[in-house]
């Protein structure tokens, strides 16, 4: 597997190009063998193959502790601005507030018509109240897990997203499911805000599946009893998710952000770790 960063300048401003000129040609897909990955903010991220697009945890507009777009970055993906005006499928891997907010998918699944939402029984219910119309979008919006315990399979031509219960914490009331994404290829698992053990993995059965590309929160990668887990799935990649930005108090024990990033990529040499909104590596 090949990564190539592309510049930041080049795709940020490519990007507002589009949004300030509506006549403008869209930019050319990457290859359905391919995969171009774009960073939002946190653990937002835009997956395209092709036709194929899917947003996870990009629609949230609170990041506390967390990366979060800029006001007019964020009016850029929830009214559906290109690229996203062509995203077949959002999801949000449970409900905390800077993966995911009520409003902004409401917004966004009423500026792009086509496109669906999967997400937990908890984020579903803050929709409801939140939405104006929540009935016109009973057929675009699914829960990832189910009342029974079983998990949901959305199929859209090529592209195929399986839910998983990856827990929030053993004792956690927050559901939080990791997706497994099939694109351009590859299979990509996305884990949200999962602390499931290697057991807990194994006992989901992902143990038993191929992943090209795992996106994993930071503290899998800095501490040695969640190797294990990492171990077991034997990502072909790493895509590092939900370091707290420069300057957070949060990073005052790793003495910064670049000294925690270079002790997960000295750790894990496959782990990538993307710095600014919109930014885009391609797969």
């Amino acid at each position: 597997m090949r990564a190539r960063h592309l510049p930041i300048e080049l795709t940020v401003a490519s990007l507002m190009l589009l949004v300030a000129c509506t006549e403008s040609t869209p930019p050319p897909r990457p290859p359905v063998d391919r995969i171009e990955i774009m960073y939002l903010a946190n653990e937002g991220f835009l997956l395209t193959s092709g036709d194929d697009k899917v947003l996870v945890d990009g629609l949230f507009r609170e990041g506390g502790d967390y990366a979060s777009l800029p006001l007019e970055w964020r009016e850029t993906v929830e009214t559906a601005q290109p690229p996203f005006d062509t995203v077949d499928v959002v999801l949000a891997t449970h409900h905390h507030a800077d993966h995911f907010h009520a409003l902004a998918v409401c917004r966004f699944l009423d500026s792009n018509p086509l496109a669906e939402f999967v997400s937990t029984r908890q984020a579903l219910d803050q929709m409801r109240s939140a939405c104006d119309n929540p009935a016109a979008l009973a057929g675009r919006v699914k829960a990832g897990l189910l009342s029974d315990g079983s998990s949901a399979t959305v199929v859209l031509d090529e592209l195929r997203i399986e839910s998983v219960f990856l827990h929030h914490g053993a004792a956690s009331p927050v559901e939080n499911i990791g997706f497994l994404i099939e694109i351009g290829g590859l299979t990509v698992l996305h884990m949200g805000d999962s602390q499931a053990t290697a057991e807990d993995l194994r006992a989901a059965g992902l143990g038993e599946r191929s992943i090209d590309l795992a996106f994993v929160p930071y503290w899998y990668l800095i501490d040695k009893r969640w190797t294990p887990a990492i171990e077991l799935l034997q990502p072909g990649g790493i895509v590092v998710m939900h370091i707290p930005p420069p300057g957070s108090p949060l990073l005052e024990s790793f003495q910064g952000w670049d000294a925690l990033v270079r002790t997960i990529i000295n750790r894990f040499q496959q782990a990538v770790v993307f710095a600014e909104p919109f930014e885009t590596r391609t797969y």
